[in-house]
């Protein structure tokens, strides 16, 4: 993983030993060279170009609403299968010097510790189910080919040559070589696509913790990563936003991550061996609150949640309690100064990396540096995306426990739902039809209104929140126009959307009025609304009873994807007062994916020292094809101070860049007239009246002139020759600008 190097004490950890060739003298416990200070490399896994997937197999279907209301449970189980077939892997160690280096300052048996330490690490967190069984160890191996120290493919290629290894299932090959230049002050692994292909390792010195880290690598384990952004815990599906960093080696918490000690594995890691029974998934909708067992009680405790995004189940997540009193697996024997103080127990939030969807992130605190960043500590929430949180209600340090609070939103529905609604009514309804008959997906059930006329209504509801975009009628008939009686499709209909406490019409409704053909779907579109409930509400053909009422056959309504973030865009402004000024603010809708959303109504709320252009504190603004919707411009009075821009869509909303107002230019002129030696002099006099220096521009008919950065309260008088005996009355223009602001004042003078 990293080139450092740890302290090994002469305590040795149990190992399953098969009939083993050990070629040289074994020496005596021998410690390890003092710590290297040079910073931190990474390794260089090298990945089967296909790897199995993770098995994750819930009992039962929980992340819809339906399921939610059938499931008499707060969590289900979950089975991921083992995936390691073979329990004890056979490793060969050889320690080989390159060409350019000598033997280093170890010995087979620090090798043969180590692979100690590293079977009991693994014996206790697969609880049994993965040992490494020493088959051999061959001693210092002066390579006599021209192959040199960052060539480990060639010295792997080299060592099958010279001792006859061969690859296969969970056999392993560990190449050490010495430690320092020439050779490289990484170690690597290769990473097949299952725990039992077995592979081939390359380290510096013998360094138990880079020897469990490739050798995990060998069991297709990748890296353990974290992910801080600097606003939120989380972070949208899709490529990772400017204001996050994902970190290799980020989770020290974890041997595939930078943890420099045999701490318990992570729950993805777990699960990626098929080694993490007791796994539960919590049911959609409301809040569900469990126990959790920290990671160190093993495979009898249990130790994690895992679920996925409701809005898009390729991320995964998982929850998992670390507590700091959990012991290492080789009881002292195995020291790193890199290793981290555990001070802090909390859980842990980790979710699936989009380069290796088996592996996991963990996610972090936003805006905290500190080394136990990614824990959430009792009393603590993580808001996560699409609704989804954790809180932390307690956690018990006697028993290794944490009381947690889970809310995984239900997944929100797409395409049509009318059939997915939970209450569907009507107006009135004929005692032998339905209203749930116009919702069932049967054109031969229908709900029906006769003999009543007028408008009549047919109501659906959702348990939460849905966004719509059209509604489709089928209507029922059994009588021509013509006839007069029976079921005729209706004069008209439209559509109404629950807001609040009452219906509003949909906005851009097309057509307005729905259409009326039988045996085809009619169809109003509209502007994406987020509501409750819809209502669609019919005018009878007839104008009397039993001259012709409302029938419905079958009823579709479209749900599209629900606006999952809002990003603002643009930067902090400075603009006068007393003046209309676009600021090119704008957002971007966005849904739980990352795509942008077209069509959507973004309402934009403005306070403080501005309104918008036409006097307004609010403003709606559709979002174009690329999701995007601009501010509309602001207008500033004759107050200085700020303004604050909200945007809104509908739970969603983002406070966009600040704005100054700054006093504007403001002045008074006046202009007057002379005689001098027999010619006429205008005189023109302007004062800056603003709070802040100004420039000052006069204009006459007999010349211009300026001044420039004029105090505030100071006055600036220019004369102008004429060069005439008299002149007609006229008007002089100063111009006063100050702070981006700008006023002309208008200054008439008398015929002279």
């Amino acid at each position: 993983m990293m080139r450092r190097t740890a302290l090994l004490s002469a305590t040795l950890a149990g190992l399953l030993l098969l009939p083993t060739l050990i070629a040289g003298e074994p020496a005596a416990a021998a410690q390890a060279a003092p710590p290297a200070v040079d910073a931190p490399s990474p390794d260089l896994p090298q990945t089967a170009p296909y790897s199995e997937p993770t098995l994750i197999e819930p009992e039962a279907e929980a992340t819809t609403r339906q399921a939610a209301r059938t499931l008499a449970a707060d969590f289900i189980d979950v089975d991921i299968p083992s995936r390691a077939e073979i329990r004890d892997h056979r490793v060969t160690i050889a320690l080989v010097a390159p060409q350019g280096t000598a033997p280093g300052r170890f010995t087979t048996a620090d090798a043969v510790r180590s692979l100690q330490i590293v079977d009991g690490f693994y014996d206790r967190e697969t609880g049994g189910a993965i040992r490494f069984a020493l088959e051999r160890v061959i001693d210092w191996q002066s390579v006599d080919e021209p192959i040199d120290c960052t060539d480990t493919g060639g010295l792997h290629d080299w060592l099958s040559r010279k001792t006859g290894w061969t690859p296969g299932p969970g056999k392993h090959l560990v190449a050490m070589v010495p430690e320092g230049d020439p050779c490289p002050g990484w170690a690597n692994g290769e990473q097949p696509g299952d725990p039992d292909d077995g592979g081939r390792t390359f380290q510096p010195g013998p360094d138990a913790y880079l020897l469990a880290h490739e050798l995990g690598h060998n069991l297709s384990l990748p890296h353990a990563f974290s992910v801080q952004c600097g606003t939120s815990r989380d972070y949208p599906s899709g490529s990772l936003p400017a204001d996050c960093r994902r970190e290799e080696y980020g989770n020290r918490t974890d041997v595939m991550g930078d943890s420099w000690s045999f701490l318990p594995l992570s729950a993805p890691t777990l699960a990626r061996l098929g080694t993490l029974p007791h796994t539960r998934q919590p049911v959609c909708g409301a809040p569900r609150t469990t126990v959790l067992d920290t990671l160190g009680a093993g495979t009898a405790g249990q130790r994690a949640l895992t679920w996925t995004d409701p809005q898009d189940s390729s991320v995964r997540y998982w929850l998992q309690y670390n507590d700091r009193a959990d012991t290492t697996s080789d009881g002292g024997a195995y020291r790193s100064p890199w290793a981290v103080a555990r001070t802090v127990s909390g859980v842990q939030v980790l979710r699936s990396n989009p380069d290796q969807p088996y592996a996991g992130d963990l996610l972090e605190r936003p805006g905290d540096a500190s080394e136990a960043n990614e824990f959430i500590v009792a009393g603590e929430t993580a808001a996560l995306n699409t609704g989804m949180s954790v809180r932390v209600d307690r956690i018990d340090a006697a028993t290794r426990r944490a009381t947690v609070t889970v809310t995984v939103p239900c997944t929100e529905y797409v395409g049509d739902i009318a059939s997915l609604a939970s209450t569907t009514s009507a107006s009135y309804t004929s005692p032998w039809t339905a209203a749930e008959s116009a919702v069932d997906g049967d054109s031969g059930s229908v709900w029906g209104t006769w003999p009543r006329v007028g408008e009549q209504s047919l109501e659906l509801r959702w348990p939460s929140e849905v966004t719509v975009d059209s509604a489709s009628v089928l209507f029922a008939s059994d009588a021509a126009d013509s006839e007069g009686r029976g079921l005729i499709p209706s004069r008209s209909w439209r559509v109404e959307y629950r807001l609040g406490d009452s219906w509003a019409p949909v906005a851009g409704a097309a057509p307005a009025q729905g259409g009326r053909d039988r045996d085809v779907l009619n169809t109003i579109t509209f502007r994406p609304v987020a509501t409750t409930a819809l209502r669609l509400v019919f005018t009878a053909w007839g104008a009397n009873e039993y001259e012709g009422s409302t029938g419905v056959a079958e009823v579709a309504v479209n749900a599209v994807a629900p606006a999952a973030t809002l990003e603002a865009r643009g930067s902090t402004q400075s603009v006068p007062t007393a003046t209309t000024s676009a600021l090119g603010y704008a957002v971007v809708v966005r849904d739980a994916r990352g795509g942008v959303l077209p069509g959507r109504v973004v309402d934009f709320t403005v306070t403080g020292a501005a309104t918008f252009e036409a006097g307004a504190t609010t403003a709606s603004v559709l979002t174009g094809s690329d999701g995007t919707a601009l501010a509309p411009s602001i207008r500033t009075g004759t107050t200085a101070g700020t303004a604050s821009l909200v945007a809104r869509t509908g739970a969603l909303a983002v406070d966009l860049p600040g704005v100054t107002v700054m006093a504007g230019a403001s002045g008074t002129a006046k202009a007057s007239t002379r005689v001098v030696a027999g010619t006429v002099v205008l005189v023109v006099t302007a004062v800056n009246t603003g709070v802040a220096p100004a420039d000052v521009n006069i204009v006459t008919p007999y010349g211009t002139a300026s001044a420039e950065r004029v105090a505030p309260g100071k006055t600036v008088t220019k004369l102008f020759s004429t060069r005439k005996a008299s002149i007609p009355a006229g008007t002089a223009q100063v111009t006063v600008t100050s702070n981006g602001g700008q006023v002309t004042i208008p200054a008439p003078y008398p015929r002279t």
